[in-house]
């Protein structure tokens, strides 16, 4: 019983990228949380969704992020608390479960009124990969990579849906992770 659940949360994990691809695919949308007209910052919260490409692997999260532009030019810096939970089927076919925290430090580029892209370092800073389950501080992993960003109206509420292409660098590893955000302006 124990990996039919298995096998069926991985099966609903994979249904769930190729939507939210459908779904990016036939949306309007603008950047993410990037510059206001009255050059103010903005605050935004986001769920996530990821797999791992060099492991069978995915990963579920949320975050917490601000974004203020850099003068009246195209780039804004952004800083984010992200939160995430991989699981990953081990050798032995059993169900790996850690949570991370992460901080991040972007720098973006605001194509046109709906496009950006970006790019940024991360670092993990606390997990519960122990034997007691407990969060505790580790010297973390490194990773950065490539965001792109589109963001839209429903009504007056602004979301945003994002991509990215994740390299982990303390261990090697690659990922891709789409995210859905509520933009709350500054």
């Amino acid at each position: 019983m124990k990996k039919l659940v298995e096998s069926v949360s991985l099966l609903l994990a994979k249904i769930f990228i190729c939507v939210l691809l459908l779904v990016v695919s036939r949306t309007e949308v603008k950047c993410q949380s990037l510059i206001e007209k009255n050059n103010k910052g903005a605050w935004g919260v986001a769920v996530s969704y990821g797999n791992q490409l060099d492991k069978d692997a995915v990963f579920y999260g949320w975050s917490v992020d601000y974004s203020k532009p850099i003068g009246n030019g195209p780039f804004s810096v952004g800083a984010a608390l992200m939160w995430d939970n991989e699981l990953e089927r081990t050798s032995e076919n059993r169900i790996s479960d850690v949570s991370t925290f992460t901080f991040t430090a972007t720098l973006n580029y605001k194509i046109n009124d709906k496009w950006s892209i970006g790019t940024g370092l991360a670092k993990g800073f606390m997990d519960n990969d122990n034997a007691s389950r407990q969060y505790s501080f580790n010297s973390g992993d490194w990773s950065t990579g490539l965001i792109l960003n589109y963001q839209f109206n429903i009504g007056k509420q602004r979301f945003n849906i994002s991509g990215s292409c994740e390299y982990n660098m303390s261990q090697k590893e690659t990922s891709l992770s789409f995210d859905l955000g509520y933009v709350l302006p500054w």
